[in-house]
């Protein structure tokens, strides 16, 4: 079995350290999740995208783990020439994997404003299609008729249940939070709705991904204080990850630092340029955003839906003013 792909910071990680050393964590068809020490490292079928901490491998067809008899805390071992398990006589071969970014891409093409507002309004027309909206979809709704400044589409097909009732309010005053930059009561407000949903990655916790994403592609965008919005980041899971999923907790760290997976990495990109065919750019932002759609149940809608409201947010210049650069701001 060989590697085909590796996640540059986790070769650069294992070059410095020589060896690193964990055990399995979860394990599913096509992916394996393995803890090592404070990291998840995670190993996927070649069929998969890229994320951080990720390595894909090429073994002709699909790899299946369950096939593999591989199970929970079996030991796994990683060193620049080859990933190993022992118990299991597995052994890939990682001499000739390419090294893959998960750092977001900053230095975006600065298309017309008019443009990006267009690419934006395709992304809540394509989530209104193609969106598995039971996560994230009702808080959105509820959110869209709360700020209707921020001209966020309202996904009617996706009524409000009582499962969402007790984390309404606590769901609003944290994107009022956001949008105030409120730098101070951030990481409480985060506390009181991270960890809400099922799964490995819960909903919540999908839609501040993608928001956090997006605060760093936007600060780009407009040249506000990175920063700052780094430091806001740290913030909202400074004092909360705990409450939440240890796979989770990884996804969240690397997000807060713009770190993503390839599907996010490509849709951010087809936001963020523009092709002079407008049937060809809505083709391209669409397919991008249906690969971010299609992971796991509702993690992906939730990811998109993360990342519409932070688009929508920062592209409105009353809530974008706090994060201007001192020399933005100079009259």
């Amino acid at each position: 079995m060989k590697g085909l792909f590796i996640c540059k910071n986790l070769h650069n990680m294992i070059l410095k350290q020589g060896t690193l050393r964990g055990n399995v964590h979860s394990v599913f068809k096509n992916a394996l999740n393995i803890e090592c020490d404070d990291l998840i490292i995670t190993l996927l079928s070649k069929d998969k995208k890229m994320s951080p901490m990720s390595v894909i491998l090429d073994v002709g067809e699909q790899v299946d783990f369950y096939d593999l008899n591989i199970t929970k805390g079996l030991s796994f071992e990683f060193s620049e020439s080859g990933i190993s398990c022992t118990q299991k006589n597995l052994y890939i071969d990682m001499i000739n994997a390419k090294k893959w970014s998960s750092l977001v891409e900053t230095n975006i093409s600065n298309i017309p404003e008019q443009q990006l507002l267009e690419n934006i309004k395709i992304i809540g027309e394509g989530l209104k299609t193609f969106g598995k909206l039971y996560g994230m979809g009702p808080l959105v709704n509820t959110l869209a008729g709360k700020l209707p400044e921020l001209d966020l589409s309202s996904f009617h097909e996706c009524g409000f249940d009582r499962r969402f009732e007790f984390i309404n309010d606590r769901f609003i005053n944290f994107i009022y939070g956001v949008i105030k930059a409120d730098v101070d009561d951030i990481g409480y407000l985060a506390q009181d709705v991270i960890g809400f949903g099922y799964g490995l990655t819960p909903s919540m916790d999908d839609f501040i991904s993608g928001l956090m994403i997006t605060y760093i592609y936007m600060g780009s965008y407009y040249n506000l204080n990175l920063q700052q919005i780094y430091e806001f980041n740290s913030k909202i899971i400074s004092s909360c990850l705990y409450k939440t999923t240890r796979v989770s907790s990884e996804m969240l760290k690397h997000s807060s630092v713009g770190e993503t997976n390839e599907a996010v990495f490509n849709l951010m990109g087809a936001i963020f340029n523009f092709d002079n065919d407008e049937d060809q750019n809505h083709r391209r932002i669409i397919k991008a955003l249906i690969d971010v759609i299609g992971f796991g149940e509702t993690s992906g809608t939730d990811t998109a839906l993360g990342i519409y409201a932070g688009l929508r947010i920062l592209s409105n210049l009353k809530y974008r003013r706090g994060w201007l650069n001192e020399s933005v701001c100079r009259d």
